[in-house]
């Protein structure tokens, strides 16, 4: 019975609004996964311990929609049962292995670090890589106040160049 309202309903709403094929097929096919669900899809596919897996939980449960990290290592430390002796180097480790995760940039406690992340994973032999890097990790705040001639004297880029960098940032 429910296999037939399903498809007497679907067979309407095509049929009365034909002009609407494609918000219906968005609306049909429209993903209402959490970010939180989407990592820990990834999760599942990761092999790890069961401490780790157990920090990932926590870290991901720390996360906003936004994808910005709100969870310290003290927190998850603190929340860990001592007899794990888990030390903050592996809550760093996992939070590293979490970071490769898509989107690109997730788990990052501000801007910078999630252009950072972004930034280190690309292909080390990208053009402009290393620059970009240096603008992002030490004059963000001259790119968002788009003080570009401070940036190049900073940077000793020259405008050409400071526009490859800005390029490859956006």
């Amino acid at each position: 019975i429910v296999l037939a309202v399903v498809v007497s309903a679907g067979a309407s709403s095509s049929a009365a609004a034909p002009d609407d094929d494609d918000a219906d097929y968005d609306s049909r096919h429209a993903s209402t996964d959490s970010l939180q669900d989407h990592l820990l899809w990834q999760l599942n596919l990761t092999p790890m311990t069961d401490t780790d897996r157990e920090i990932a939980f926590m870290l991901i449960d720390g996360v906003d929609d936004d994808g910005y990290l709100h969870t310290t290592v003290e927190d998850i430390l603190e929340s860990m049962d001592p007899e794990l002796g888990v030390e903050d180097d592996e809550v760093l480790a996992v939070l590293h292995r979490l970071q490769q995760f898509d989107p690109s940039g997730v788990f990052a406690v501000d801007l910078r670090d999630c252009l950072m992340i972004q930034l280190k994973q690309m292909a080390p032999e990208t053009p402009w890589l290393e620059e970009a890097k240096t603008v992002i990790s030490e004059h963000i705040e001259l790119l968002g106040n788009r003080d570009y001639p401070t940036l190049m004297r900073r940077t000793r880029l020259k405008e050409d160049s400071l526009k490859n960098v800005l390029h490859l940032i956006k």
